[in-house]
């Protein structure tokens, strides 16, 4: 081994040692919107359970452990609910039906 491999291995050996950096460390909110209008946004680090009324029905989210997911809904198909949850900026979830998109974004 020549003295650039040792530095090499060192310099390897204390990176694997350091813990990994959260990039991920804004905020993160939920925007909930209905027909395209914005009616709620959500704090991701609270917990709640509420209600979003939209044309032809509505639907449950609850908030808890920095995700949101709809719990229960009225629409025929519920691949909202399927869907589960989201805490990942970008992530969405729509409900089609009742015109209900729901995304992570930072603040």
């Amino acid at each position: 081994m020549t003295r650039n491999d040792l530095i090499l291995v060192a310099v390897l050996i204390i990176f694997s040692l350091v813990p990994p950096m959260n990039f991920d460390s804004k905020k993160k909110i939920a925007v909930v919107k209905v027909g395209g209008e914005i009616v709620r946004e959500l704090d991701l680090s609270e917990k709640k359970i509420f209600t979003v009324e939209a044309s032809g029905g509505k639907n449950i989210l609850e908030v808890k452990g920095g995700a949101v997911r709809v719990v229960e809904a009225d629409c025929p198909d519920k691949i909202c609910v399927r869907r589960g949850a989201i805490k990942n900026l970008g992530e969405t979830i729509a409900c089609v039906p009742h015109k209900i998109l729901i995304e992570v974004v930072g603040e």
